[in-house]
């Protein structure tokens, strides 16, 4: 694995860990900035999601430490969870219904998520042979 592909790894685990560590460890005020409204339900899916992400982060670690080889499920699965949140947050975009939040805090994680899914689309490319290697 050259450096590139190392350093996409780390950015999508840098990125995963920071959602990770806003929904678990601020989830009332993540719930409350981000999706504009808290009760105990939006909570639960918040610290669901978290989980989720931190699974994920620690996944990249370990492949960090091994190979990338036979890895494109993990990988395909991480870019689509980015395509469609980066696609629900168009969403609230174009239709300029933040709900009780407000428009930047929707268009800076849109952003982010952005960033993410560039970042995942351009390390399956350079690694699409290596991934699907069994």
């Amino acid at each position: 694995m050259n450096i590139t592909s190392k350093f996409l790894i780390i950015f999508n685990i840098f990125f995963l860990l920071y959602y990770s560590f806003q929904l678990l460890v601020f989830t009332d005020e993540f719930a409350i900035n981000n999706l504009g409204a808290f009760n105990h339900a939006i909570a639960g899916l918040s610290e669901i999601i978290g989980i989720i992400f931190l699974s994920l982060a620690i996944s990249l670690l370990l492949i960090l430490r091994r190979t990338i080889k036979s890895q494109l499920p993990l990988f395909i699965t991480i870019f689509l969870i980015q395509l469609l949140i980066f696609i629900n947050f168009l969403r609230y975009i174009f239709t300029d219904s933040p709900g009780e939040t407000t428009m930047q805090s929707i268009s800076l994680n849109a952003l982010i998520f952005f960033f993410g899914l560039i970042s995942n689309i351009f390390f399956l490319y350079k690694n699409y042979k290596s991934l699907k290697q069994f």
